[in-house]
C-alpha cells in the first residue's frame, strides 16, 4: 500500500481540559504519514500552551493561531488550516472528538481501492469517556445519487454525515470551496450543500465505525442558552440564502412545502423571547423571493414569529402552532 500523506485539519477553541484525548488518538494511529493542523481560535484558557507541547513532542502536530483579522470561528480556522495543507487527503475533525486506532490506516486503504472517488465517507460512534466508545446502531449510512444526497442534506432531519467523516481528496476542494466564514451552525450542512451542488464529486460511504463524537452534559446543553439558540437564529439566512443558490427553479417548486415545513421547525424551535428576530424576518423575505409565498403563506411565518416571541409555551400556543403548521403542509 502506498503511504499519501494525511493533512488532518483542527480548529480549537478553550479545549485545555479535553484536546489532549484527540490528540493521543492520532498519536496512536497505525497509520503514520499525517500532518495535523491545529488552528487555535482565541483561546483564553491553557488551549494554545496545550498544543504547543504537543507540536514540540512531534513535528507533524503543528501549532497555527488564527490570524486576528480573520473572522472568529471554526469555520475561519478550518479555511485557515487548510491553507497549509500539503496532504494528497484532507480530514476536518473537532477537537473534542477522537480516533480509533486504525482510523488513518484504513480510510487510505479503501481511498486506494476506490480511486475512482472524489471523498469516502465514514461512520461516527459515541462517547463519554474515551475508554469506553459505542458504535451507533442509529447510525446514517448514505450511498445516493447527488441530487437525492443533496436533497437529504436540506430536508432530511438526521444529516447524512457530519464534517468528521469524510476524507476528501485535497485537489477536489482547496482552492475551490471554502466553508462558510459568517454562520457559527448549520456548519457542516452548508458546507456539503454546495460541495455537492457546486463541485458535483463523487463520494461512498462506507460502514465502518472509526471516529467518535464526544457526548457529555456540555454537548447536551450547548443549544440550549438563550445564546446558543440566538447564534443558531443568526444562520438562518445564510444557510437559506445557500439551500437557494444550489436548487434549480424546478427543485424550488417541487420541495416548496417541505422547505417551508423546515422553516417554520426552524422558528418554532429556536426563535424564543429573548432572541433578535432581525434575521428570521430577512429569511422570510429571502423565501417570500425565491419560493413565491402566497400572501397567507407569508402571514404564517408572521404569525408563529409574533406567537413565539411573546406567547412561547403559554396557553393555547401549542394549538395555534400546531394548526398553522398543517397550513403548510
Amino acid at each position: 500500500m502506498s503511504t499519501p500523506l494525511v493533512s488532518i485539519i483542527i480548529p480549537t477553541f478553550n479545549r485545555a481540559s479535553i484536546i489532549n484525548d484527540t490528540l493521543d488518538s492520532i498519536l496512536d494511529q497505525t497509520y503514520s504519514n499525517w500532518e495535523c493542523l491545529l488552528v487555535d481560535d482565541g483561546s483564553t484558557d491553557e488551549t494554545k500552551r496545550v498544543i504547543q507541547n504537543y507540536a514540540l513532542k512531534d513535528a507533524r502536530i503543528i501549532a497555527l493561531e488564527r490570524p486576528q483579522e480573520k473572522n472568529k470561528g471554526a469555520n475561519a480556522s478550518r479555511n485557515y488550516g487548510l491553507s497549509f495543507a500539503k496532504g494528497d487527503y484532507v480530514i476536518f475533525f473537532d477537537s473534542d472528538d477522537i480516533m480509533s486506532t486504525t482510523c488513518l490506516e484504513k480510510r487510505v486503504k479503501l481511498f486506494s481501492e476506490n480511486n475512482d472517488r472524489d471523498f469516502l465517507v465514514f461512520s461516527m460512534g459515541v462517547f463519554k469517556d474515551s475508554k469506553k466508545c459505542e458504535i451507533q446502531l442509529s447510525r446514517k449510512v448514505v450511498n445516493l445519487d447527488l441530487e437525492s444526497t443533496l436533497e437529504d442534506f436540506i430536508l432530511s432531519d438526521k444529516l447524512p454525515w457530519n464534517v468528521c467523516r469524510p476524507i476528501f481528496k485535497t485537489k477536489l476542494i482547496k482552492d475551490k470551496i471554502s466553508f462558510n466564514e459568517k454562520i457559527q451552525n448549520f456548519q457542516d450542512e452548508e458546507f456539503n450543500i454546495r460541495l455537492l451542488g457546486f463541485l458535483k464529486p463523487s463520494y461512498l460511504s462506507i460502514d465502518i465505525t472509526d471516529c467518535f463524537y464526544r457526548f457529555d452534559e456540555a454537548s447536551l446543553n450547548k443549544y440550549n442558552t438563550l445564546k446558543g439558540k440566538q447564534d443558531i437564529v443568526n444562520c438562518f439566512y445564510e444557510f437559506y440564502k445557500t439551500v437557494f443558490k444550489v436548487l434549480s427553479t424546478e427543485q424550488k417548486v417541487k420541495y416548496k412545502r417541505r422547505l417551508m415545513l423546515k422553516f417554520f421547525n426552524h422558528i418554532y424551535f429556536y426563535l424564543i423571547p429573548g432572541i433578535d428576530k432581525k434575521e428570521v424576518l430577512s429569511t422570510i423575505k429571502l423565501f417570500h423571493s425565491e419560493l413565491e409565498l402566497s400572501l397567507k403563506e407569508k402571514i404564517i411565518f408572521e404569525i408563529v414569529v409574533f406567537l413565539n416571541l411573546h406567547y412561547h409555551n403559554k396557553k393555547g400556543y401549542y394549538f395555534i402552532t400546531q394548526q398553522l403548521r398543517s397550513f403548510l403542509k
